[in-house]
């Protein structure tokens, strides 16, 4: 579905799905359309097992339908190859369906201000790419807070303040007491 994001009102085309969870943008869409974002490093695993790795969360964000009103969205900011994906937040905050029919395909349905049910076809089963399996070549993915933190530029907001000691103590490794045994593994010591 085509939608218009942010203040400047960049288009972009979004996936609409009652299975996610979470509103997914790629990054470089959010950076595109000027979003005003913070840091939230984490790892999701999809359902068909691959790996999305999570970068940063969009808050508060217009988003302007075709039909040209306007709803706010949170958008979770993904890496990699990733499509913008409208999910379960975003529809059930604004009372939106999704319906779904053989012949129609899927409709993306919600309740004007006036009170009429607003009907629009999102995809057909006779539009070219008209699929009913699951996506070909996932991949898997894995990003730690520390490998994203090294590749932003030093001057960005999202870095922490102490970055330094921040790089540093994440490769320090402790001295403690190495379990000579390999039976003794595993368990709980107490001094």
């Amino acid at each position: 579905m085509q939608v218009y994001l942010g203040e400047e009102g960049h288009e972009i085309m979004e996936l609409v799905g009652t299975g996610s969870e979470l509103n997914i943008i790629p990054e470089d869409s959010e950076i595109k359309a000027g979003l005003t974002t913070r840091c939230l490093i984490m790892n999701l695993r999809g359902i068909g097992g691959h790996c999305t790795s999570i970068v940063g969360l969009a808050q508060f964000n217009p988003i302007t339908l075709v039909t040209g009103e306007e709803r706010d969205i949170h958008l979770f900011v993904a890496i990699g190859a990733v499509h913008t994906v409208l999910g379960r937040p975003f529809l059930a905050y604004n009372n939106i369906r999704l319906d779904f029919s053989q012949q129609k395909g899927e409709i993306f349905s919600y309740i004007k201000p006036d009170g009429r049910r607003l009907c629009l076809p999102i995809c057909s089963p006779q539009k070219v790419g008209w699929r009913e399996g699951p996506p070909a070549g996932m991949e898997t993915c894995a990003i730690s807070k520390l490998e994203y933190l090294k590749e932003l530029p030093k001057e960005n907001e999202s870095w922490p303040k102490n970055q330094d000691n921040f790089v540093e103590n994440s490769h320090q490794v402790f001295d403690s007491e190495e379990v000579k045994d390999s039976k003794d593994k595993g368990k709980i010591h107490e001094e």
